[in-house]
């Protein structure tokens, strides 16, 4: 299964982390820092990237909304039909915080609070399980 991994890029080391987490659960992931070449048009790679994903992985740290780029990413899975039931949310840090000004949305689709990058393996064994399942349930962990 192909992930598009969404992030804002002051989170690019936890990006990699849980990047890295997916790859070992058997997970091909999409990270724009990692597969976007220098010169390379960033809005038509992630575009294609958005085409050829199966589920969009978002990674939410407090104020990561504050960047346009991942607002655009959410938008876009939120309002596209292709997504529809394929988006989880990770939010990373204390619950209170890391909900701040996200779009409600968000929570009533397939989501996971953790504390750190430490969670991330288990996280990653979550998305798997909801891969194999049609119906996932949503999580407030």
């Amino acid at each position: 299964m192909k992930i598009f991994l969404s992030f804002a890029n002051k989170d690019s080391e936890l990006a990699r982390e849980l990047g890295d987490c997916l790859a070992k659960a058997g997970f091909h992931v999409w990270n724009s820092e990692q597969d976007i070449a220098p010169g390379d048009n960033w809005a038509k790679e992630i575009g294609k990237a958005l085409d050829d994903a199966d589920l969009m992985v978002i990674l939410l740290t407090p104020k990561a909304m504050d960047a346009p780029w991942l607002r655009r990413e959410i938008e876009f899975a939120i309002g596209s039909k292709k997504y529809e039931g394929r988006v989880f949310t990770i939010l990373v840090g204390p619950k209170l915080e890391a909900i701040k000004g996200l779009p409600w949305i968000l929570l009533k689709l397939p989501h996971r609070q953790v504390e750190s990058s430490k969670d991330f393996a288990d996280v990653a064994r979550e998305i798997q399980a909801m891969s194999t399942n049609p119906n996932p349930s949503h999580s407030n962990a």
